[in-house]
């Protein structure tokens, strides 16, 4: 792919030549990356545009003034004007920003009405009559086809995963605090940064994640509001079908929105890279990219161009996104084994390239979302993340209904490890969860559940 840029990389990782070799290796992969966030900007940018000018997606007033900003600083380009300005930088670092505060506010909303969902599930058969007599022996049979059909580690731990979340929950209080305290101890040794992640996670699943943003979107308070307020133990029909009713139009609600903020922090993310890189390149990585600005100026001008006209300017790179792709894969592995001090990066004046070579990279990877820059690990030791954890959901099972309870429990299980060593303890809880369920409805639920689970995987 840059013959320049694997010498270079090569000889950096041999220490050879350094004071030659880093800016080479700097500029040559940040023009990989330039080229790269060009032509997924050119494609991202073209989609976006065609969807809102077809009304497939409708901008609110908000998403409206972000597009705007996108499109001023790509006018920019269009243009030859400068748009890598500290300015400029500082206007898609704050639009990342805005919108990253918005989707993980719809993504706490999301987790949130899911245990109501969940619950709603496991109500409608009865509601509906829908409800099915099943066996559990039966059913334990059909759940083992499913699960041991193939006994290749990584899949069977997903199914057994999913599987045991959507079995009905039938254990104590207690008995989950155990469970969840048993499991998550393989975490005990894990870095900062994994146990972030990890109680991130854990909290998310229990609905109790608290980022800011969350008044952003009444529609979604209004909503979970009111399906907090329901009375799990005497819920009418007529209110079971009101409730369905709010959770699918907030779910339409937020699925809308989210599409629309995703694309934008796609675009947003490639343009950032794009100006993060621009002043680095080479001139055969300018002119390599000539036909994503041409791409740029028909969507800028909003004249009508010919599908012909957008065609031929796409093929001009047609099959060079993947080959770079291919070639990141394995290069990055490189660029994060490669260790530069400070002090040498800053005696070559080359702390602004690496800075934002290392940006780049952290923009290049499948999380949109990413921080690009490290956060210290701020939640204390294990134990003490886990105690806090523990209290928090023992406070939620001690105030909340039980269906949603068990919904609760259900979406933690499914984010921890599992306790289970050999298949017979995996058939052991299986047929237990069964048996000790007397709803007919939530085990009818629960099979259907299992049941998709099985023709989706």
């Amino acid at each position: 792919m840059n013959q320049e840029l694997i010498k270079a990389r090569k000889e950096l990782l041999a220490k050879r030549d350094v004071e030659y070799n880093l800016p080479c290796y700097l500029r040559n992969l940040a023009g990989v990356y330039y080229r790269m966030a060009n032509y997924n900007l050119a494609m991202l940018y073209t989609s976006f545009s065609e969807a809102v000018a077809e009304g497939d997606t409708v901008l609110s007033e908000k998403e409206e003034g972000y597009a705007n900003t996108i499109k001023t600083l790509l006018d920019g380009m269009v243009q030859g004007s400068p748009v890598a300005t500290e300015e400029a930088l500082a206007q898609v670092g704050d639009l990342r920003r805005e919108l990253t505060v918005a989707m993980q506010a719809l993504t706490a909303y999301t987790d949130r009405l899911y245990l109501h969902e969940y619950a709603l599930q496991r109500l409608a058969p009865g509601m509906e009559d829908t409800v099915e007599e099943i066996d559990s022996n039966a059913a334990l049979e059909e759940i083992s086809s499913f699960l041991f059909f193939d006994e290749e580690q990584e899949g069977l731990l997903a199914r057994v995963s999913a599987t045991v979340s959507e079995l009905p929950v039938r254990m104590t209080k207690a008995k989950f605090m155990e469970w969840v305290r048993s499991t998550a101890s393989v975490y005990k040794e894990s870095d900062g940064e994994t146990l972030d992640r990890v109680f991130y996670m854990l909290y998310s699943a229990a609905g109790l994640y608290e980022p800011e943003g969350m008044e952003l979107f009444p529609e979604c308070k209004a909503a979970l509001d009111a399906l907090n307020a329901l009375d799990y133990r005497s819920l009418t029909e007529e209110q079971y079908r009101s409730a369905k009713d709010t959770l699918e139009e907030v779910t339409e609600f937020i699925t809308s929105v989210s599409d629309a903020y995703f694309s934008l922090t796609e675009i947003a993310n490639n343009l950032l890279t794009v100006m993060l890189t621009e002043g680095y390149v080479m001139p055969a990585d300018t002119e390599a990219t000539t036909c994503c600005r041409e791409i740029y100026r028909m969507l800028s001008e909003g004249k009508d161009f010919t599908d012909a006209e957008l065609v031929e300017a796409f093929e001009t790179f047609e099959g060079l996104p993947e080959q770079i792709e291919e070639f990141l894969f394995t290069e990055e592995a490189y660029f994060d084994e490669l260790t530069v001090e400070d002090k040498l990066l800053e005696a070559m004046m080359q702390k602004a390239l690496y800075t934002r070579v290392t940006y780049a990279r952290r923009l290049h990877t499948t999380s949109i979302f990413v921080k690009l820059e490290e956060e210290e690990h701020k939640g204390g030791s294990f134990d003490e993340m886990l105690d806090a954890f523990c209290t928090a959901v023992a406070k939620v099972l001690e105030e909340g209904q039980r269906p949603v309870n068990r919904a609760v429990m259900a979406s933690v299980i499914r984010n921890l490890p599992l306790p289970f060593t050999r298949k017979s303890e995996i058939q052991k809880y299986v047929l237990a969860a069964l048996e000790n369920c007397h709803d007919m409805s939530e085990k009818t639920a629960a099979m259907r559940a299992i049941r998709e689970l099985a023709e989706g995987m």
